[in-house]
């Protein structure tokens, strides 16, 4: 019900109390940025930095991903395999939202190599992805939820 009402004075492009800035689409265009450039240099911390400790990620078809320890987990698994993303684009489709939580949707495409036992395969994938940040203590935009769709 929050995010409802914290979404609903987001339409029609007018202001609205408490609804983001300019400064708040800049720092949340940041973390995106962030989010590609870290997984292009396969930074796992400087990813991770990016969530909320409490974060959730939502796969498609799996189960959703609680906490920073999990989405490590999850995306860096401890059974000697390691994924290189050789590719990562996302095209932002819309942003909005309020001084307290925010959204991000956009299409991305990505390329990875997979490598586990000596052996190496490649992959791609494009998807609709949807994050929803929110500030920190600090002020520092973190995701705090992060689903995608993967299209055909």
């Amino acid at each position: 019900m929050a995010f409802a009402v914290a979404l609903a004075g987001c339409g029609g492009g007018r202001p609205t109390p408490g609804a983001i800035t300019d400064a708040d689409r800049a720092a949340i265009h940041a973390v995106d940025t962030a989010f590609v450039q870290g997984w292009l240099r396969d930074d796992t911390l400087g990813v991770l930095r990016l969530f909320d400790p409490n974060a959730v990620l939502i796969p498609p078809g799996s189960q959703p991903v609680v906490g920073i320890e999990a989405i490590r987990a999850y995306w860096w698994p401890a059974d000697g395999s390691h994924t290189r993303i050789t590719g990562f684009t996302r095209e932002p489709e819309e942003m909005g939202g309020a001084h307290l939580l925010a959204y991000y949707r956009g299409r991305a495409s990505l390329s990875w190599q997979y490598t586990k036992d000596g052996k190496t395969s490649a992959q791609t994938s494009r998807s609709t992805d949807l994050v929803l940040l929110a500030p920190d203590s600090t002020g520092q935009w973190r995701i705090v939820r992060q689903m995608w769709s993967l299209l055909p």
